[in-house]
């Protein structure tokens, strides 16, 4: 019998703040959860919830996905809010950073999405730019796209040998829904894909035992529609499957 491996989604609240709505929602997109069933694992939403139950949680699962979302707050490393930085969420940001330290010292693999490649970065000494139309002058692409997310919009180049290049090789297509970017990599990763304009667009983790795989694109959006992205999902649970079985 196949053993399909448990896999921990970082979610999100969410609350409409009208007059007859102010029920808090937890939540994780949708393309996570289906592209990590199409993988034949079993995706678990990880509420927001006390810092202390991280522990917990992450000894449950095989693995973790962070998901995007919010700005992260720059007072984590250390700088002052940016005039164009957008809404942070400081309960999500301190219940992930709780995550990643135990993912981190549990050796348990680790998928970053957007929000969740920066979030990641910040854990472990990166910095951010606050917003790249006004921080980064060298940027000559649109990092907001306006096309429909399912859509790629801009290429980016991926390092010979990198695990990404095992999914897509050298050069492939993504969409972009990011005003923040990594600007200072944290010494526990190496960069391996680059926009055109020079932003880091993936990076994986330089120590051994420790498999992370982090991209600013958004793969959940697409699944439905590129092949291609839905083969890191599969790429992903491959992995975590091998080891999972591997431990046994």
């Amino acid at each position: 019998m196949q053993q399909y491996p448990l896999i921990g989604i970082s979610g999100n609240h969410r609350q409409d703040n009208t007059e007859h709505d102010t029920y808090i929602l937890s939540y994780a997109p949708n393309g996570f959860v289906t592209g990590l069933e199409r993988a034949k694992a079993i995706p678990v939403i990880l509420p927001i919830v006390s810092q202390e139950t991280a522990h917990e949680y992450i000894s449950r699962v095989d693995a973790l996905v962070l998901s995007g979302g919010q700005d992260v707050s720059p007072l984590l490393y250390g700088e002052e809010p940016h005039i164009n930085l957008g809404r942070t969420y400081p309960v999500r940001d301190a219940y992930e950073l709780a995550l990643i330290e135990e993912a981190y010292r549990q050796r348990k693999p680790i998928l970053a999405i957007c929000r969740g490649i920066q979030i990641l970065n910040v854990a472990f000494g990166g910095t951010l730019y606050q917003d790249i139309q006004s921080q980064y002058p060298e940027s000559t692409i649109l990092h907001v796209q306006k096309t429909m997310p399912s859509t790629a919009t801009h290429t980016i180049e991926i390092a010979e040998g990198s695990e990404l290049s095992k999914i897509f090789g050298t050069k492939t297509a993504i969409n972009s829904y990011h005003h923040q970017a990594v600007k200072e990599l944290a010494p526990n990763f190496k960069a391996v894909a680059w926009s055109s304009d020079g932003l880091i667009e993936a990076f994986e983790s330089n120590e051994e035992g420790h498999y992370v795989l982090a991209l600013q694109g958004h793969p959940e959006t697409m699944v439905n529609d590129d092949e291609g992205m839905q083969e890191l999902f599969n790429h992903f649970v491959q992995y975590v499957r091998k080891k999972d079985f591997s431990n046994k």
